[in-house]
């Protein structure tokens, strides 16, 4: 008999982004690939490889229903992977964030995840599938004015431990992937909103991010290894606190993504030092120094 063929759903399939880069990954291993986004157009390249698409306003429950009772008639009732991808982000100074902006960012990358995790519910039980979540190193990093973004994902990376263990006894497992630098879309497709002129980081405007700026890991290798990981399947035995030879719970995967492990190993202490130095906030502390003078 036959294998059943695996369906993934995965959500933020914009052109030149992770999600984009997953559908073709999943597709090309031999899965069905639901592949969705907010505009039809960002799904053409998709639609024309032969994916299945649809449209997904993942702020909008009204969509999300829609989207779920779609995917639902697409499966037959049972989903093996759904893949939270879809998010945003602000750049702003903690003290000069915009709070409608804040909520509307916590509304996209965190709200969101759970309130269409939980209407695919019913059908990743059906299938003892697999739940993967898109976060960030910045979940447990302090990178400087992507606060309310790494707030977010922090949250995200929260929300998968604690579904990873809630979902154990109806056999839906939970992925993690804690992701450091990568070439995507994110914060690209629009500019970010200007500090505000009276922001206390003034001497620090415009500068570029003490990290990451090099060559970044392109989002095809980073889809190769998500989804080998993903089609691991729950492994050959679970013994105690370990599971041999099936998808892990937490992975780190990007450019120096390896450095970042390391530097939250180190410490609080560690990663404060380094992170005043990396992004020059001596800077700010010479221009303080002269306006009190």
């Amino acid at each position: 008999m036959a294998e059943r063929q695996k369906i993934v759903f995965i959500t933020g399939c914009s052109p030149g982004g992770i999600g984009n880069a997953l559908a073709r990954e999943f597709h090309a291993r031999g899965c069905r690939v639901i592949a969705s986004a907010r505009r039809k157009e960002a799904l053409t390249d998709l639609a024309e490889l032969g994916l299945d698409t649809i449209l997904l306003d993942v702020d909008n429950e009204a969509s999300v229903a829609a989207a779920a009772e779609s995917v639902s008639t697409m499966t037959g009732g049972r989903l093996d992977f759904l893949v939270n991808n879809a998010a945003t982000t602000y750049v702003m100074p903690l003290a000069d964030v915009d709070l409608d902006c804040f909520r509307s960012l916590l509304e996209t990358n965190v709200v969101s995840v759970v309130g269409l995790t939980n209407k695919l519910l019913p059908q990743l039980i059906a299938a003892r599938g697999l739940v993967v979540n898109i976060s960030s190193c910045s979940e447990s990093l302090p990178f400087p004015f992507k606060g309310t973004y790494a707030m977010t994902k922090a949250a995200l990376a929260s929300y998968s431990r604690t579904l990873s263990v809630e979902l154990a006894p109806f056999g839906v497992r939970v992925l993690n992937v804690t992701t450091a630098f990568i070439q995507s879309q994110l914060g690209k497709r629009a500019p970010p909103p200007p500090w505000p002129e009276n922001s206390l980081y003034d001497p620090m405007r415009g500068l570029p991010q003490g990290a990451g700026s090099g060559q970044r890991m392109l989002p095809s290798e980073y889809a190769t290894r998500v989804v080998a990981e993903c089609l691991k399947g729950p492994g050959w035995l679970e013994w105690g606190p370990w599971r041999f030879g099936g998808t892990r719970e937490t992975m780190f995967l990007g450019t120096l993504s390896g450095p970042m492990w390391f530097l939250g190993f180190l410490g609080a202490n560690w990663v404060r030092f380094i992170t005043l130095k990396k992004w020059r906030f001596s800077i700010l502390t010479d221009a303080l120094k002269k306006k009190n003078v």
